[in-house]
C-alpha cells in the first residue's frame, strides 16, 4: 500500500499484519464482540488495579483467553496463509518464555514462574485479540475514541480523588499508601496510563482524525500527568506532546494547546512536580536496586532466576535495608534480564525496536514507546491495568494495511 500525504510523512502506516495474512477477512464476524470485550476487560483491569489479590489478574486472563479462543475458532473456519514478522515472533517468544523455564527447570520457584507465564501468555492473547478485532478502520477508530474518553474521565476522577480522599482509593477503599490517584496506588502508574492514552487523544483532537474530540481533552490529560508528580512521566508526556504536535498540528494550534494545557496544569496542581525535580538525588534507592539486579543477572545471565521470582531472589543480593519489601527492580529491563536471562531482555528490545517505526507513523501508538522508556526507571509492565492497554494498542498497530482515516488527507492507497 502506498499513501501520499501533503506535508508531514508519518501519519499512517502500511505493513503486513503481525499475526496472519488477511486477518480482517477471518475476523469480521467476531470483531464487534471481541472489540467490546477487549475494551471492557482492559477498563476493568485499570479500575481494579489497586487490588493486589491474584483473583483479579486471573479474571482478566480468563476473559482474554476466552476472547482469543473465540477469535481463533473463527480464524480456523476461514483459513489464511501464515505471515511471520519480527513483532509477531517477539510477542510469541515473550508469551511462551515462562513455560519454557518451567519445562526446563530454569526457575527457582516453579509455581511462581508458572503464574507469571500465564500472565505473559495473556499479554500475547491481548495483542492477538486486538489484531483481529480492530482490523476494521471504523471499529479501530471507535475503540481509540472510547479509550481516549475513558482515560480523560478517569484522569479527572483521579485528580479529584487525590485531593479529596487522601489515603483512600476512590473515596471508599483504604490504601496502604497516602499518594493515591483514583484507582492507581502509584503516581508512576497513573502517569504510565496517561503516556499510553495521551497520544491517542492528541491524534483524535487534530484535523487528521475523522472523529474529533475537543482539544481540552488531551490538554487536561497532560495537565493531570504533570500534576501526578511523576518525574519520568512528566518528561515522557511532554516529549510525546511535542512529537505529536510537531507531526500533526499547525503553529497556531500548538500555541493554543500549550496555553490551555498550562492553565489546566495550574488547576490540577502541577506545582508538586517542581518540588519533585528539586530533590537532591532523584535516583536514590533505584541506583542500589539496579546494582543488586546487575549482580543477580551476573550469576545467571542466560537462564535467569525464573519469571516472577525477582521479589524472592532480591533479598540475597540487597545492599541496603529499605524497610519494605522490594517487589520490582524499578527498571523493568534489568528485571526481565534477571528473571528471564539476558536473551529475554533482548527479545523485549527487539519488540520495542520493531514497533518503533509503525508506532511513530500511526501517531496514536507513540505511547507504546514511551512506556518502554519509562520501564528504564519503573515497572509499568507489572499489572494488567497498564499492560492490557499497551498490548491492545500494539495489536491494533499490527493490523495489515492500516488505512487512512481521513480520505481527504491522502492520495491513492
Amino acid at each position: 500500500m502506498r499513501v501520499i500525504l501533503p506535508g508531514k510523512p508519518f501519519h499512517r502506516i502500511g505493513f503486513s499484519t503481525t499475526w496472519v495474512g488477511s486477518t480482517c477477512a477471518g475476523a469480521r464476524k467476531s470483531s464487534s464482540v471481541s472489540a467490546i470485550g477487549l475494551f471492557g476487560l482492559a477498563a476493568a483491569a485499570t479500575l481494579t488495579i489497586f487490588i493486589r489479590e491474584p483473583i483479579v489478574a486471573w479474571g482478566y486472563a480468563v476473559g482474554i483467553f476466552l476472547l482469543a479462543g473465540y477469535g481463533s475458532f473463527l480464524q480456523i473456519r476461514t483459513p489464511n496463509s501464515l505471515r511471520v514478522s519480527v513483532i509477531g515472533i517477539a510477542v510469541a517468544v515473550i508469551s511462551l518464555w515462562g513455560f519454557a523455564q518451567v519445562a526446563t527447570g530454569a526457575t527457582v520457584l516453579r509455581s511462581v514462574t508458572w503464574d507469571a507465564a500465564l500472565r505473559s501468555w495473556a499479554l500475547g492473547a491481548t495483542a492477538w485479540v486486538a489484531a483481529n478485532a480492530l482490523c476494521d478502520t471504523g471499529r479501530r477508530l471507535h475503540f481509540l475514541t472510547a479509550f481516549a474518553w475513558f482515560a480523560c474521565a478517569l484522569s479527572v476522577v483521579s485528580v479529584v480523588a487525590y485531593f479529596t480522599s487522601p489515603g483512600r482509593v476512590l473515596w471508599v477503599f483504604p490504601s496502604p499508601y497516602p499518594d493515591v490517584w483514583g484507582p492507581f496506588l502509584s503516581r508512576n502508574d497513573f502517569a504510565g496510563f496517561l503516556e499510553l492514552s495521551l497520544p491517542v487523544a492528541l491524534w483524535l483532537s487534530s484535523d487528521h482524525a475523522e472523529v474529533r474530540i475537543p482539544m481540552w481533552v488531551p490538554a487536561w490529560m497532560l495537565a493531570a500527568g504533570l500534576a501526578s508528580g511523576s518525574r519520568a512521566g512528566a518528561v515522557l508526556l511532554l516529549a510525546e506532546t511535542g512529537l505529536v504536535l510537531g507531526l500533526i498540528s499547525r503553529r497556531g494550534e500548538i500555541a493554543k494547546f500549550v496555553m490551555l494545557a498550562a492553565l489546566l496544569a495550574i488547576v490540577a496542581g502541577a506545582g508538586t512536580l517542581v518540588g519533585r525535580f528539586a530533590e537532591h538525588d532523584p535516583f536514590r534507592y533505584r541506583r542500589e536496586m539496579a546494582e543488586s539486579s546487575v549482580r543477580m543477572i551476573r550469576d545467571r545471565p542466560w537462564q535467569g532466576w525464573g519469571l516472577g521470582t525477582y521479589a524472592s531472589v532480591y533479598p540475597a543480593y540487597a545492599t541496603f535495608d529499605l524497610g519494605a519489601t522490594v517487589e520490582h527492580a524499578h527498571n523493568y529491563w534489568l528485571e526481565w534480564a534477571a528473571e528471564g536471562g539476558i536473551p529475554l531482555a533482548l527479545v523485549w528490545l527487539v519488540l520495542a525496536l520493531a514497533v518503533s517505526v509503525p508506532a511513530i507513523r500511526s501517531i496514536w501508538g507513540i505511547g507504546i514507546l514511551a512506556v518502554f522508556l519509562h520501564a528504564l526507571v519503573d515497572y509499568p509492565f507489572a499489572r494488567f491495568g497498564l499492560t492490557a492497554w499497551n498490548f491492545a494498542l500494539l495489536g491494533a498497530l499490527s493490523v495489515r494495511g492500516v488505512r487512512p482515516v481521513s480520505h481527504s488527507l491522502t492520495g491513492r492507497a
